[in-house]
């Protein structure tokens, strides 16, 4: 509710209609986002679960293979001596296990490095009845000085241990093992590989990719994302899950907790896995596992890595069996075998900005705050937005100066130390200019219900970034129109700054970021620019509401 004075007031005070419809607003437009939420949970089909499979995975002889190309080549990184060792090793392994010829590729990408170095990408093909194409792939490559054994001596091991139970096989579509190269310096062995079977006719329509999978302690991750929030298809995600959980020795496996899941929605930066390149391309694939990027040794618990490999064999025969593929689908969040839609997720964290907007309304017919006041306010916002549009800004310089790079094993792209910085100072010369302007220039008080009406701009900002960051704003848009500020100055700044706060806190703890990763995500725009200004906008709504007039 709002005073004669432009004020926002707690929706539990106010008496009449106009009450009535504040709590509306606020009540019924969520509940019934939620019920449609909650009605459009399912649960997807996997692929041809009548198929009866035998599986024959040998995991102690994998396990073998596994320490061998350890020992052989520990330092199989991209480019290396050792690396062509290593390739040469696992080509034999191959051309043995499948009895087809092994089809070897070499090209040249950045390496860990940054400069070009060669690489060699290894496949054999077993022919299917039409020239659709089921991959599995493993990247065999991993970050000095090694020994990878875990990640990813046993995906390599399961490729040629699959290529041994798989082979001879009559199938409906063809089979391709490979082994690529280049996975611990962004995927570039994967989307070679892509290429070169488009090249030779044959298209993709399923891939599974196999990394660290030989602990025996962990749960192994399911990465299904692509960029931009693309998902594999939900048939793939859940005949993946299907499969491990037919083999009990199999162990834990699944995606993301769903809270992380709705985090990659509000704030999506570039996804980690082999998958992702095969995603944005268009077609269906999801990688079992996730390791560090081959460092150090980790033990090889055969009886669930044999489980795996089966639960893979498993799903390959079934993918094969499927009438059609599935290209990737819209956006959703996994949850225990369902899967939530994206639009739901969207259609809800709209309907939470209904309650504000209502009252934001409210306060601008009741007020009418003055227009000295409202230009003193939308300069104020206009301020916050600086930090926002200068972090997009000296990120994409950044980017086209080639200052953001990924480092080896992590899945962040990060800036150097002249774009933080760069972007800390915009944000100190912001606040400097916006307490001078207050201090000596501001003659009109800052009108308190410019507080929500800039936050919703703000989330019209974040909306056009991706429709479920609106819930950024959300916790910020409900407490300035739900509580009444306080009149000390150290709880008002908690009032208008704490909840816009305590939302980028969450999404940076929870996701592990910091700054140089958040200008490196803006830079190489897996980070939308609309939504690093409407997070900049919505702290300045905050700072107006701190610094406001707050007659009641």
């Amino acid at each position: 509710m709002v005073n004669q004075r432009g004020s926002v007031q707690p929706v539990r005070g106010p008496r009449g209609s106009a009450g009535r419809a504040l709590r509306i607003a606020f009540i019924v437009p969520p509940l019934l986002a939620l019920i449609i939420l909650l009605v459009s949970v399912r649960t997807p089909a996997g692929p041809s679960a009548t198929v009866a499979v035998a599986p024959s995975f040998d995991g102690t002889h994998a396990a073998a293979y596994a320490r061998q190309l350890a020992e052989l080549a520990p330092d199989r990184a991209p480019g290396t001596l050792t690396a062509k060792q290593a390739a040469d090793q696992v080509a034999g392994s191959l051309s043995e296990a499948s009895g087809e010829t092994v089809q070897r590729s070499s090209f040249r990408a950045p390496g860990a490095q940054g400069t070009d170095v060669m690489m060699e990408n290894l496949w054999v093909v077993e022919k299917g009845s039409s020239d659709e194409a089921i991959v599995v792939l493993a990247n065999r490559d991993d970050i000095a000085p090694g020994p990878g054994l875990n990640d990813n001596a046993t995906g390599t091991a399961a490729i040629v241990e699959l290529a041994r139970d798989l082979s001879g096989v009559e199938r409906a579509r063809t089979l391709v093992l490979a082994s690529t190269d280049g996975g611990t310096v962004g995927q570039a062995g994967n989307q070679h590989l892509l290429d070169e079977l488009r090249s030779a006719g044959l298209r993709p329509v399923a891939v599974v990719s196999l990394d660290a999978i030989g602990s025996g302690t962990d749960a192994l991750p399911i990465r299904f994302a692509g960029t931009g929030g693309v998902r594999t298809p939900e048939l793939l995600l859940r005949g993946l899950e299907e499969s491990i959980a037919s083999q009990p020795a199999a162990g834990a496996a699944g995606p993301a907790s769903p809270v992380t899941q709705v985090l990659d929605l509000i704030a999506p930066v570039t996804p980690a896995g082999a998958q992702v390149p095969f995603l944005d391309a268009g077609v269906a694939a999801i990688q079992l596992g996730d390791g560090d990027g081959g460092v150090g040794v980790a033990a090889i618990d055969e009886v669930r890595f044999g489980a795996v490999g089966a639960a893979i064999g498993t799903l390959l025969v079934r993918l094969d069996a499927e009438p059609r593929p599935s290209p990737p689908s819209g956006v959703y969040v996994a949850v225990s075998g369902r899967v939530i839609p994206g639009r739901a997720i969207a259609l809800l964290a709209i309907a939470l900005l209904l309650g504000p907007l209502f009252a934001a309304g409210q306060a601008l017919l009741v007020g009418r705050p003055s227009r000295a006041g409202w230009s003193a306010a939308l300069i104020v916002a206009a301020i916050g937005a600086v930090p926002g549009i200068a972090t997009v800004l000296i990120a994409r310089a950044t980017d086209l100066a080639g200052g953001i790079d990924t480092p080896p094993g992590s899945g962040w792209p990060k800036a150097g130390l002249l774009a933080v910085l760069l972007v800390i100072a915009a944000g100190i010369i912001s606040v400097a200019i916006a307490v001078y302007l207050l201090r000596y220039r501001f003659r009109a008080p800052l009108p308190l219900v410019a507080t929500p009406v800039i936050g919703l701009g703000a989330a019209v900002l974040l909306l056009a970034g991706s429709p479920a960051s609106v819930l950024i704003a959300v916790p910020a848009l409900w407490v300035w129109t739900l509580l009444t500020r306080p009149d000390e100055l150290v709880p008002r700044m908690a009032w208008g700054l704490g909840p816009v706060a305590a939302a980028g806190l969450l999404i940076f703890l929870l996701r592990g970021a910091d700054l140089a990763s958040l200008i490196g995500a803006a830079g190489t725009g897996s980070l939308p620019a609309a939504l690093v200004v409407g997070g900049s906008v919505l702290v300045g709504a905050g700072v107006v509401g701190a610094l406001a007039s707050n007659d009641r």
